[in-house]
């Protein structure tokens, strides 16, 4: 999908507030995002993600890795079953992400306190980076990174801005799981 056409069908979904499936790509990495695009800037979104009739948290995504958008007679039947079951009450911003750049949004998401996700999807460089958002510098940031068994990384990991293909927080997995880590 060209560029423009891109951009026109983010804004339309973005205002009218409706279900989108993005397909997303970076180098030979390939996934998709489904949910409700809640804010847009010049080069990121603000995803609030929904699965399996769930609306979960929200992710930050560079418009620039957005290869593809979504709106069919399947994306329509999925928004009207939440309608019916009363789901689309959920679908809303809770916090305030200025989607400038890089360094607004993780100071934003970094003031909420909550424990995020960094990732980089490239297969080549295929990081997940789950903890607290420690601290945020010009190209990069870094987060106190817990392990699968909820361990604390003795120092922080660092991202740079320019691998990041999505950052999420506010999700039901990073919160829950944030409530068991261990200082070791």
């Amino acid at each position: 999908m060209k560029k423009e056409k891109i951009i026109e069908k983010l804004e339309k979904h973005c205002a009218e507030k409706l279900y989108v499936r993005l397909t997303r790509k970076k180098g030979k990495f390939e996934g998709i995002s489904t949910g409700f695009i809640l804010e847009k800037s010049n080069d990121f979104i603000l995803l609030q993600e929904s699965d399996e009739f769930r609306i979960l948290g929200y992710q930050v995504i560079p418009v620039n890795t957005i290869k593809h958008v979504r709106y069919n007679k399947n994306d329509k039947t999925y928004e009207q079953i939440l309608k019916n079951e009363n789901l689309m009450t959920f679908v809303k911003a809770k916090y305030k992400i200025d989607l400038t750049d890089w360094n607004s949004i993780t100071n934003d998401i970094k003031k909420t306190g909550l424990t995020i996700i960094s990732e980089c999807e490239h297969p080549e460089l295929n990081y997940f980076c789950i903890g607290q958002l420690k601290r945020v510098n010009k190209k990069s940031i870094s987060i106190r990174y817990f392990n699968a068994q909820g361990i604390l990384d003795k120092e922080n990991t660092k991202h740079k801005f320019g691998d990041i293909t999505k950052l999420s927080f506010d999700d039901h997995y990073a919160n829950v799981f944030s409530k068991y880590v261990k200082d070791i």
